[in-house]
C-alpha cells in the first residue's frame, strides 16, 4: 500500500484510541483491497479482537463509533454481510477477559457455539464469554449496539455465576417498542443515548449500565427460560402447519440450541415432539368439528400432517375415535 492510501485510512493509532473517549471508523475512504485489513485493526484496538470475513465478493462497508467509558464500552456497528469468528486458536493469541452483549436492531443474525446454533432477530440481545468460542454471521448485514464488560465486574454483578452459555434477552418488539426483558430494553436505550450524545457524564451512564446489567443478570436464569418456551410455543402455534417444522428450526427462532429447548419441554414433562403433534391434533380436532363437510384429507394437510393414515391412528389415540367418526357426528 502506497504512503498516500496510508494517510487516507481513517484509524487511530493505538495511543489516540488509548486516550480518546469517542471514537469512529468508516471503511468509505479506505481502498476496497485493504478494507478489511483495517476493519479487523480498528475493532482489535478499540473493542475487540475478530477474525473477520466478507459472505460475497462485494466490498466490504463497515462503521462503528466507540464511546469509552471508565471500564465499559458502549458501540454502534454497521456494515455488510459478513462472518464474524472468535476460535479458541484466535482466542489463546487474542484474549479479552471481558463478556460482551449484542443487540440487534435490524437484519438477522446466527451464532453458532459451543452447544448449538441460535438465530437472533431484531429486539433480541445476546450475552455471552467472548474468550469462549463462537461464530457469528450476519446475511443481510450487520446492525447492532455492543456493551463489553470486564470479566470481573461481570463476576460481581453475577454474584459469582459463570456464563458458561449465551443468554438471550428480548430488548424490543417487532414495532420497536420496548421487549419484555424491562433491564435489556432501558439499557439499549442508555447505550443508543450516550452514543448520540458523544461525551456528557460518563461515569452516571457506566453507573446507570452496571445497575441495569444486574437487574437483567438476576433474573436471566428463570425469567429467560420463561420468555424461550413462551417463544417456542409461539413459533409452534404459528407454524404448526408446516410439516417440515422441526426441534432445530423452533429452537432457533425462540433464541437457544436444541439441547436447551428438549430442557425447555421436558421441565414442562413432555418432549417437543409430543407437543407439537398434540398443536397438531388440537387444531384437526376444531377443524373436523367446525368444517364437518371439509375433507378429511384436506384436514390433514392444514394440520401439518403428511400421511392421512398416521392422522388417523394419532388422532384416534388422542381422541378415542376417528377423525371420520368425529366428521359424522359434527354433521349430524
Amino acid at each position: 500500500m502506497s504512503s498516500s492510501e496510508r494517510r487516507s485510512v481513517p484509524v487511530e493509532s493505538p495511543a489516540d484510541a488509548a486516550t480518546s473517549t469517542f471514537l469512529s471508523f468508516s471503511t468509505a475512504q479506505i481502498p476496497v483491497s485493504h478494507r478489511l485489513e483495517h476493519w479487523e485493526s480498528y475493532n482489535a484496538k478499540v473493542l475487540m479482537g475478530l477474525d473477520i470475513r466478507t459472505l460475497d465478493d462485494s466490498p466490504l462497508r463497515a462503521e462503528e463509533v466507540t464511546l469509552h467509558c471508565p471500564t465499559l464500552r458502549f458501540a454502534r456497528v454497521k456494515g455488510s454481510p459478513q462472518v464474524i469468528e472468535r476460535s479458541q486458536r484466535f482466542i489463546t493469541t487474542n484474549p479479552t477477559d471481558d463478556v460482551v452483549m449484542f443487540f440487534i436492531l435490524g437484519g438477522e443474525a446466527f451464532f453458532y457455539h459451543s452447544t448449538g446454533m441460535i438465530l437472533l432477530k431484531p429486539g433480541q440481545a445476546i450475552l455471552c464469554d467472548l474468550d469462549r468460542p463462537f461464530l457469528r454471521g450476519f446475511s443481510y448485514g450487520v446492525s447492532e449496539l455492543v456493551l463489553t464488560v470486564p470479566r470481573t465486574e461481570y463476576v460481581r454483578l453475577s454474584r459469582g455465576k459463570p456464563l458458561k452459555e449465551p443468554v438471550i434477552f428480548d430488548f424490543a418488539t417487532a414495532a420497536g417498542t420496548p421487549g419484555k426483558d424491562f433491564a435489556a430494553s432501558s439499557l439499549a436505550s442508555l447505550i443508543n443515548s450516550a452514543l448520540a450524545r458523544k461525551s456528557g457524564n460518563l461515569e452516571q451512564a457506566e453507573n446507570e449500565a452496571f445497575s441495569l446489567v444486574e437487574q437483567m443478570l438476576r433474573g436471566s436464569v428463570g425469567a429467560d427460560s420463561h420468555s424461550a418456551y413462551q417463544r417456542a410455543l409461539r413459533e409452534v402455534d404459528h407454524r404448526f402447519a408446516d410439516p417440515a417444522l422441526d426441534r432445530s428450526q423452533v429452537a432457533a427462532a425462540a433464541g437457544i440450541s436444541e439441547r436447551q429447548l428438549t430442557r425447555l419441554f421436558a421441565a414442562q414433562g413432555e418432549s417437543f415432539a409430543d407437543h407439537l403433534l398434540a398443536r397438531r391434533l388440537q387444531a384437526a380436532e376444531a377443524l373436523l368439528s367446525s368444517e364437518p363437510y371439509t375433507s378429511i384429507a384436506d384436514i390433514t394437510r392444514r394440520c401439518g400432517f403428511t400421511s392421512p393414515s398416521h392422522f388417523a391412528r394419532a388422532f384416534k389415540a388422542r381422541t378415542g375415535v376417528l377423525p371420520s367418526e368425529l366428521q359424522r357426528a359434527s354433521r349430524a
